[in-house]
């Protein structure tokens, strides 16, 4: 078992705090994704971990051992870097080979676990090339490989496919998965892009200036947000404001009936959020339990399986919606007006702010 344990992590360069009380288990086997925005402090935490950098406070454990004071090189972490790493003057099989000589292993152990990771990586047929006759995405499984050949405990990934085309990165992707799955390796992973983290993980944790806002299922941090940061970085959301007066609530001056109102208990400003791809344009009549708000077309754009279209509420907030492909919805041109609806029980509520609490 290699559950990986953070406890009470804190990290500072100067005045700026990277990682603020930092306190995640993450269980042994699972893929374990953490994503944020640049600066948020999920590579210094995996670097943390890694050993690279030392924690001003706290404590991790891998498989119940401490290692915040073991060396880098002797905490049986594989990593794989976003630039590749790979020794441009050696071969695909001595580059894989480096971590087992480093930690003297047997001439004959080398070869056969070289030649077992080659066939998990589909390299077998590439052992011999140099790096330089290599693709992009066959150096980083060639670093892939070296990280896990020496048979780690952990294994670490920082944005590995951040330099691949967009084609590649997702047939890498689906293949990193399935390497992960097959060797049941606790793996973290960490990138900025929501896609990539949803498509792989089975747990997500999103974090923003150096705390972690939510760490959950990829269904949970998508469907669940636990808070207006979560919902705004995870997918895409349309925010409007929300105004109460005696009772009533509306947006953007339209009357609007939202029962999840009646639960909740706060005196400040609150936002509505709803996804795009819940909206509909349009839509003959009003069907019970619906918002329905009116609009000025922005844009329409074409993406092939779906339609973005683009418009302006009367308040001059922008709200999306991701619909089909129709005759009707590709006709509409910019200033054209008309209706935006969606479900109320699909309206989310947040307190105002960018870390904004959930309310519904």
């Amino acid at each position: 078992m290699s559950a990986v344990e953070i406890s009470s992590i804190r990290k500072s360069y100067g005045g700026v705090v990277a990682l603020s009380d930092i306190n995640i288990t993450i269980p042994s086997g699972s893929f374990f994704t953490l994503l944020g925005p640049s600066g948020c402090g999920k590579t210094t935490l995996l670097r943390t971990i890694a050993g690279f950098h030392q924690q001003d406070s706290g404590s991790i454990a891998i498989a119940g051992q401490k290692i915040e004071h073991v060396p880098a090189h002797k905490r049986d972490v594989g990593m794989v870097f976003q630039d590749y790493a790979v020794f441009p003057h050696i071969s695909v099989a001595d580059n894989i080979a480096f971590g087992l000589k480093q930690r003297k292993v047997s001439k004959s152990e080398i070869r056969s676990r070289v030649d077992a990771i080659l066939d998990v990586v589909q390299l077998k047929p590439y052992a011999s090339r140099m790096p330089h006759e290599l693709s992009g995405g066959q150096q980083q499984r060639v670093g892939l490989a070296r990280a896990l050949v020496i048979n780690p405990k952990v294994l670490l990934m920082d944005e590995p496919l951040s330099n691949l085309d967009a084609k590649l990165r997702v047939d890498l992707r689906r293949e990193l998965r399935g390497i992960q799955q097959s060797m049941d390796i606790t793996t973290i992973y960490v990138t900025h892009d929501q896609e990539e983290a949803l498509a792989m993980s089975d747990l997500v944790c999103v974090m923003y200036g150096g705390v972690i806002q939510q760490a959950a299922a990829p269904w949970d941090v998508y469907n669940n947000p636990a808070n207006r940061f979560v919902a705004s970085f995870v997918g895409a959301n349309n925010f409007m404001a929300l105004s109460r007066d005696a009772g009533q609530a509306a947006i953007s001056g339209s009357a609007v009936i939202l029962p999840q109102l009646a639960s909740i208990d706060a005196a400040g400003p609150v936002i509505a959020a709803i996804r795009p791809e819940f909206v509909t344009v349009n839509a003959a009549g009003d069907a019970p339990g619906s918002v329905s708000l009116p609009v000025r077309i922005r844009q329409v754009s074409f993406t092939g399986r779906e339609m973005a279209v683009a418009a302006v509420l009367s308040s001059g907030e922008e709200i999306e919606a991701i619909t089909k492909p129709t005759p009707e919805i590709i006709a509409l041109k910019p200033d054209d007006k008309a209706t935006f609806s969606f479900r109320a029980s699909d309206v989310q509520l947040f307190a105002d702010g960018p870390t904004g609490a959930r309310l519904s």
